[in-house]
């Protein structure tokens, strides 16, 4: 509680320099904000059509997260660095290049264009960034700074942009705020400049550099799957082609036109061979065991017939063109077109027959065989058998030799089956590969319109407009919050010099950082801070002092004398000056008081007072009543526990604005130890102190003016006491109390 109210006496004896310091800094503030004016500000509203837009990839249930997925994409996409730059740019070139010193032009004020270019021309680079501007193109201007940007700190571009630029610079077209309006497809963008211009054009620039920023983005990864798709159908259909060619050639080089009809035709045809070449044999074996019975039967006549040359002869021709004829009939439609003479063969054949029987008839002599058989029937029947064994044995012949060419086609028809199975099976995998692909190709192409819907979408709804006033400071609260914040600042600061400053200034501090009581403070006497008032209030705080050392004088000591022990832990502590106030008060109310001091009255460094019981082993009364003892220093000699125990009071006077130090406490407890238990009372004395720590002890010094009685009564806590009071009472007991001395 003490210090509670140490602190509020502190703040209270500060108060003047609480008022000046924070009205000082308040002028200043208000000083330094007289120019302020509000910014200004722009909005504008995008309409995404996100959430409710057509969609050629969406069914009719939407998909939450992926619309505010979609939603904090654009406004990443805003305020992203790269095109808060190309943002910089092209503002950078519009002023430059629409801007006018004179007036406003499209809505490029004066002074965002002379600030502007005058920033260019005294940069160690502004001729040459000056030769970048292209007038008569935007985009030309933009594209040349762009190319003239590098990362280097010295780089003015690029400066422009990572430095501190009231207009240009990131760290303030990052304020542009971006804001979803609850969950509609509408982004509200709203920014606030200081110059109106700058914030129209920021906000003008940023919708457009958007939109380009987001179809950039969007159509570039799909432009790089549909190039992708793209190159991987030219690919696969050069592939699918080419496979498609080689099968071709095979078939071609094969002679291969179907090969499964093909194949079922050969078989076909194989086993009707089959069934030929079974009919053939049988035929050539039943015709050949005929003519060996039918010769076995003829006698020698018929036989020297079967050996005549002109039989013979006639026999060959007509074998010959049997032969010709089965082999002509062995073949099939198409190839009997291309034998015209097979009429012509069986005429001759019949001819040769006719011939035959001619001959046989002319050489038989009998027309019976001793078995009773006719001769002539016997060589007619022998000559048909030989012509039909002719025939067989060509059928047979014609018949083995096309199972032959069957079986070598069988051979070549097997190998070719099986790779040209191969190169389909190929062909197909190439084609379902290929429809994959292209079926991929036509998602990614419907996937870019539906981007480019997406982008037609994104539209200005409300575009931005030229601001004509600016926004109402805050000027006022700012001067308001630096006068309370300068007030507890400056709060802050005493407090904190009170909690940690240990400097004695008054009786409640000096016991909080000491420990000991304090009898009383005495301000300077050569102080000219209370003008004439000083000596009054010297006076006042020595009557106080002295009344109270009065109290402590019930017992005399050993010598017969009250003794009253001054000293202090330093010099220039102001004990002497103490010493003789005291005295001569007391000499005042008739006390036969006398006050001694060190090396004048008794010198320290003598034996008799190293080794004193009692102040006469050094000094020789005089018939005082009290005897006031000013010792030397405890830094400088020490005081025999003898003395301090043989007195009604020890006072250890130091200094109001001296601080307690590590030696001042270490002194003190040393003289603490050779006091022991005794109950001689060991008080401080305070010297140099202020008005208001002699008021601690002495009550309100005057002048009892209204307002200094207010202080004083607040100063000490006393809200509530009647504020009544008669002045004049006061300030008549003061005169008084002035002549009386």
């Amino acid at each position: 509680m003490n210090f509670i109210i140490s602190i509020i006496q502190t703040l209270f004896r500060h108060r003047w320099l609480i008022l000046v310091g924070t009205a000082i800094f308040t002028l200043f503030v208000y000083y330094y904000t007289r120019h302020m004016h509000g910014g200004y500000d722009v909005k504008a509203t995008l309409y995404t059509g996100v959430a409710s837009g057509y969609s050629l990839e969406n069914d009719k249930r939407t998909d939450w997260a992926t619309v505010q997925n979609s939603m904090d994409n654009l406004i990443s996409i805003m305020q992203a660095e790269s095109t808060l730059k190309r943002v910089c740019l092209r503002l950078f070139a519009r002023i430059l290049i629409q801007g006018n010193p004179e007036k406003e032009n499209n809505g490029i004020t004066p002074s965002s264009y002379s600030y502007t270019y005058n920033h260019l021309k005294h940069s160690p680079h502004g001729p040459e960034i000056l030769k970048l501007v292209d007038k008569s193109s935007e985009d030309k201007t933009v594209a040349n700074l762009e190319n003239y940007m590098r990362p280097h700190k010295d780089n003015y571009i690029y400066g422009l942009f990572y430095y501190t630029h009231p207009y240009y610079s990131y760290n303030a077209l990052k304020n542009v705020k971006v804001q979803r309006r609850l969950t509609s497809d509408l982004l509200d963008i709203s920014y606030t400049s200081g110059d109106p211009g700058i914030a129209y054009n920021t906000v003008s620039i940023l919708m457009d550099e958007f939109v380009e920023e987001y179809r950039r983005i969007r159509y570039g990864e799909t432009d790089k799957v549909i190039k992708y798709f793209e190159e991987e159908l030219k690919r696969i259909g050069t592939k699918l082609n080419t496979e498609e060619e080689d099968l071709t050639k095979y078939n071609v080089e094969k002679r291969i036109i179907n090969y499964l009809d093909e194949t079922k035709e050969i078989a076909a045809i194989s086993k009707e061979y089959e069934l030929r070449e079974q009919d053939a044999l049988f035929a050539f074996n039943s015709s050949k065991s005929m003519l060996d019975e039918l010769e076995r039967h003829m006698d020698s006549n018929a036989k020297q017939v079967l050996k005549n040359m002109e039989f013979v002869d006639k026999l060959r021709e007509a074998s010959s063109i049997t032969g010709r004829i089965s082999e002509a009939e062995a073949m099939t439609d198409s190839k009997k077109q291309d034998v015209p003479s097979l009429e012509s063969d069986k005429k001759r054949l019949s001819e040769v027959k006719q011939e035959l029987n001619d001959l046989t008839s002319s050489y038989i002599g009998h027309k019976y065989t001793k078995e009773g058989a006719s001769r002539t029937n016997i060589i007619d029947q022998w000559l048909e058998q030989t012509l039909l064994y002719e025939k067989a044995k060509a059928e047979l012949l014609i018949v083995q030799n096309a199972r032959r060419e069957l079986n070598d086609r069988y051979v070549f028809f097997a190998p070719v089956g099986t790779t040209i199975k191969q190169k389909e099976r190929i062909i197909n995998f190439t084609e379902r590969n290929y429809l994959t692909v292209l079926q991929s190709y036509n998602e990614a192409l419907l996937r870019k319109k539906n981007l480019e819907m997406t982008s037609a979408t994104l539209k200005v709804l409300n575009e931005p407009t030229y601001p004509i006033s600016s926004n109402s400071t805050n000027r006022k609260q700012i001067v308001i919050a630096a006068c309370v914040g300068s007030f507890l600042i400056i709060i802050a600061l005493l407090l904190l010099i009170e909690m940690l400053d240990r400097t004695l200034r008054d009786a409640s501090r000096t016991k909080r950082v000491t420990g000991f009581k304090t009898i009383g403070a005495i301000p300077s006497i050569s102080s000219s801070r209370y003008g004439g008032l000083a000596k009054t209030y010297v006076q006042l705080s020595v009557r106080e002092l002295s009344n109270s050392l009065l109290r402590f004088l019930t017992k005399r000591k050993s010598p017969g004398v009250f003794i009253i022990n001054l000293f202090s832990t330093s010099e220039n502590s102001g004990e002497e000056e103490v010493g003789n106030l005291i005295c001569g008060y007391m000499q005042s109310r008739m006390l036969n008081t006398r006050f001694i001091t060190y090396n004048e009255d008794f010198n320290t460094d003598s034996t008799q007072y190293l080794l004193a019981k009692h102040i006469t082993d050094f000094y020789a009364l005089q018939g005082e009543d009290i005897l006031i003892v000013a010792y030397p220093p405890l830094s400088k000699s020490n005081i025999p526990s003898a003395l301090l125990l043989d007195a009604n009071a020890n006072i250890l006077v130091t200094p109001a604005d001296r601080g307690w130090k590590t030696i001042d406490r270490q002194l003190c407890e040393q003289l603490m130890q050779q006091l022991g238990k005794t109950d001689i009372p060991f008080r401080i004395c305070l010297t140099n102190a202020h008005r208001e720590a002699v008021e601690d002890f002495t009550g309100q010094l005057p002048p009892y003016t209204l307002l200094r009685r207010l202080s004083y009564r607040f100063s000490q806590l006393s809200l509530t006491e009647k504020i009544i009071f008669n002045l004049r009472k006061k300030a008549g007991k003061a005169e008084d109390e002035d002549d009386d001395e």
